[in-house]
């Protein structure tokens, strides 16, 4: 199901933890505070994307929480670290959307489905196609087919590529660079 709303909202999704925060290949997860780290370009980038006219938001999926390897209030601190990280790029992160469940679970939010962005375009009005996802994960370009969005794939984490995806970015500058004149 694709939403649509002639209001005009826009909307980007960025996943977390490989796109924004440093994640594989060089750490498996961010399960703690310490291990939050910003990647190259990134506050460049966001900063880019806060002069656009979109609203910005956090999609991540987070099979710690399922698997016991953190509590809500680790994943909220850690949230919270990135938040404050990523302070002075001027970005407005409109909400955090993450999906608590661990892998194969019966959900509708875990990526590649499109749950979280369905629930983020059905309460603030996003119109999906004129919107992004960005990640760094096959998962994350699926999301976003399966979402209806345009599409990047951000090549900072695992080597991976796809034809599927609107575009392939060497970082979160390059993607911004891209969705600012696209």
């Amino acid at each position: 199901m694709v939403v649509c709303y002639d209001v005009g909202v826009r909307a980007i999704f960025l996943d977390r933890d490989g796109t924004v925060n440093v994640g594989v290949p060089r750490i498996e997860r961010v399960d703690s505070v310490d291990k939050v780290e910003l990647l190259p370009k990134v506050l460049e980038g966001l900063g880019l994307l806060a002069a656009l006219d979109y609203q910005v938001f956090f999609v991540t999926n987070q099979a710690g929480l399922a698997e016991g390897l953190i509590t809500i209030e680790d994943f909220d601190a850690i949230n919270n670290r990135t938040l404050a990280l990523i302070a002075p790029s001027h970005i407005k992160i409109t909400e955090t959307y993450v999906c608590p469940h661990g892998p194969g679970a019966d959900c509708v939010c875990q990526k590649p489905k499109p749950g979280m962005l369905l629930d983020a375009a059905e309460k603030y009005r996003i119109d999906l196609k004129e919107s992004w996802m960005v990640g760094d994960r096959l998962t994350d370009v699926q999301t976003g087919i399966n979402a209806g969005t345009k599409t990047i794939l951000v090549l900072s984490g695992e080597p991976v590529s796809s034809p599927e995806a609107t575009y392939t970015a060497t970082d979160l500058l390059d993607a911004a660079q891209y969705i600012s004149t696209h």
